[in-house]
């Protein structure tokens, strides 16, 4: 009995962690991609630098070391506000992923679409700010899916 007790409890404090940390995720994604829309490669730089750290150091899940090569490519960038948007789809398709799989999403993810760009982001709220064009074409995009 106490062994099932034991499994039940790291089951549940599993899920527990894996939710809150995918939570810090999308807070530190949101970050960047905010910094994006406004065109400020000094913060997004670092932006995507807390956003690899949480990554590195956060929980296991199965996409994982993808995002971790993606996160990479977006960290050497650098202060480059071009390199950093290019980079920026990579990250996105697999933090949707992320959050897509995830049954403890605190709040509405927004997956939008830059049809130009032919690039994805995610956003926290569903009026299209394009991280991809910041000001001079800040709401080109749609909405393609919603996690509730």
């Amino acid at each position: 009995m106490k062994k099932v007790i034991l499994a039940l409890t790291v089951i549940f404090f599993g899920n527990s962690v894996y939710s809150q940390h995918t939570d810090v995720l999308l807070s530190s994604y949101f970050n960047v991609k905010n910094t994006l829309v406004s065109g400020n490669s000094k913060a997004a730089s670092e932006g995507i630098a807390s956003f690899s750290q949480a990554l590195k150091t956060g929980a296991d899940f199965s996409q994982k070391a993808a995002l971790l090569k993606a996160a990479e490519k977006l960290n050497k960038a650098g202060n480059s506000l071009e390199k950093q948007r290019a980079a920026f789809n990579d990250v996105s398709t697999l933090m949707w992923k992320l959050v897509k799989d995830s049954d403890d999403v605190d709040q509405p993810v927004y997956y939008q679409y830059c049809p130009m760009k032919k690039a994805y982001w995610l956003s926290e709220e569903k009026e299209v700010k394009n991280p991809y064009y910041g000001s001079s074409m800040l709401t080109c995009g749609k909405v393609t899916e919603t996690k509730n």
